[in-house]
């Protein structure tokens, strides 16, 4: 997922995608540890996702604080 695209999506999406991304990184670690991983750049896909969504999530947060 793109920068872009997850900025055009709303709040409430974002927390609920970012509960999707970690749980999805948790079972590709257990999937790491268990040996049935093949695809290990799933891993930094997923954390650098999660990353984005953290970074706007804060974006906004501040942007809020910012406007009161």
């Amino acid at each position: 997922m793109k920068y872009y695209e997850i900025k055009t999506l709303s709040t409430v999406d974002l927390i609920n995608r970012l509960k999707e991304e970690n749980e999805g990184l948790e079972n590709l670690r257990f999937q790491k540890s268990m040996g049935q991983l093949e695809n290990f750049k799933g891993i930094k896909n997923t954390k650098k996702i999660i990353a984005r969504i953290e970074t706007v999530l804060k974006e906004r947060e501040l942007s809020d604080k910012k406007d009161k």
